[in-house]
């Protein structure tokens, strides 16, 4: 393919993957990543749940190590409030259990899946930190096709081909679709860590949601730095408009930032709402611990446009609920490698890459609009359920097109 140049403007996981699907694909070209951080990238102890298939896939397509710390799953237990006490205060300990759920998932610590990945990228690949793209002009036929990116110390770079991997808010699909940005959902989330060792009284083997009136908690133990397990949680509500201010343009809201009255809103929430349990657990997040997410979601009309292309966030931003934005974002890079290895004309890779990939963008948002529909906006009388019916209501959610699968490699 010569001396092609490969942009690649995010550093996170999808433009790590991006960039070591480029590396692999054209060991002779030159791959540059654009970081808009000039320190480590770090993340707040988040959680990822990968399927067991889908992370055999990533291993075997050469994106993550088997030997990745893990906390396993085997079954996920669905709760909710049961009653109320004689006391008059709500019921205690665990709740109803509505059904334990096949789930045969391992969870991972952010952190370390990044780290693993930045790892892979051979010293060849030109990691730029510090170095905030702030706008990018196609070239769209000639000799010169391709893109062209100002950073903002104001130099100008031009490449054969710039993949977008920078996030929801990504400067890359602006210049490929001007004004196209995510929608926010009307809800928000609040996600912290606490010591999962302190919380004895919790079910040790499992994955947890436990529903209430307009929300759901979802918890599960995963790795720590230190050979630990964090209990990783995230707390899903609507909130009062007056409190969320404009929540609806901020990608979150980082520990020690959230407000006192939306911190006030979520304890109330844990008394009113959530088995005392579930509630005491949570609370072990000190307050200035905890951060929160506005939830968004859209998906671009294309991935790929005058050889711009689009991965992970950029391409499609789907609601946490189908926890298939870190899975995803590697699979549209081992997509990307496997189209690569077939053709070496990019015009037509970053064609048959658009072909494989928006579909998938489009089907996983719309599955996570559906959870979010039934899980929050809409939410049943959970209690009312029993295990059967709860499994039927619960798998319609699930519903994809034919020939797709739940995070499935088509995804």
């Amino acid at each position: 393919m010569g001396a092609v140049r490969v942009g690649v403007v995010g550093g996170s996981i999808a433009g790590c993957a991006g960039a070591l699907a480029a590396a692999r694909a054209v060991p002779e070209a030159t791959v540059v990543v654009f970081e808009r951080s000039g320190g480590e990238l770090r993340d707040r102890g988040a959680g990822i749940g990968i399927q067991h298939e889908r992370f055999a896939e990533l291993v075997e397509a050469g994106f993550l190590d088997s030997s990745l710390p893990a906390t396993p799953g085997h079954s996920r237990d669905w709760f909710t409030r049961d009653g109320v006490s004689a006391d008059g205060g709500g019921d205690s300990g665990l709740g109803k259990r509505i059904w334990r759920q096949p789930f045969p998932f391992n969870a991972y610590n952010w952190g370390h899946l990044y780290r693993s990945l930045r790892g892979r990228l051979p010293g060849r690949v030109e990691f730029r930190g510090d170095a905030r793209v702030v706008s990018v002009a196609a070239c769209e036929s000639g000799a010169g096709a391709g893109a062209s990116v100002t950073v903002a110390d104001g130099s100008v770079e031009h490449f054969d081909l710039l993949l977008g991997a920078d996030g929801y808010r990504s400067v890359v699909r602006e210049a490929m679709f001007p004004g196209v940005v995510p929608d926010y959902a009307g809800y928000l989330c609040w996600r912290g860590l606490s010591d999962f060792g302190e919380l004895k009284e919790l079910p040790q083997d499992s994955f947890f949601t436990v529903g209430f009136n307009h929300g759901h908690l979802v918890a599960y133990p995963i790795p720590a730095d230190d050979g630990r397990r964090h209990f990783n949680w995230v707390l899903y509500s609507a909130v009062p408009p007056e409190l969320t201010g404009n929540l609806n343009t901020a990608t979150s809201i980082p520990p020690g930032a959230v407000s006192h009255a939306v911190l006030d809103f979520m304890d109330s929430l844990l008394t009113r709402e959530l088995p005392a349990a579930w509630a005491a657990a949570i609370r072990k997040t000190a307050r200035e611990n905890v951060f929160i997410q506005p939830i968004y979601d859209f998906a671009a009309p294309a991935f790929a446009k005058n050889r711009m292309l689009l991965l992970g966030d950029a391409g499609a931003v789907s609601r946490p609920h189908a926890a298939a934005g870190t899975v995803k974002a590697m699979q549209d890079a081992a997509s990307l490698l496997e189209l690569w290895r077939t053709t070496s004309d990019l015009d037509e890779l970053a064609a048959r890459y658009d072909a494989a990939r928006a579909p998938a963008g489009a089907a996983v948002t719309a599955l996570a609009r559906r959870i979010g529909a039934a899980q929050v906006l809409e939410t049943p009388d959970w209690a009312a359920f029993g295990e059967a019916e709860f499994a039927t209501w619960l798998g319609a959610q699930m519903q994809l097109p034919d020939g797709t699968e739940m995070g499935g490699r088509r995804l």
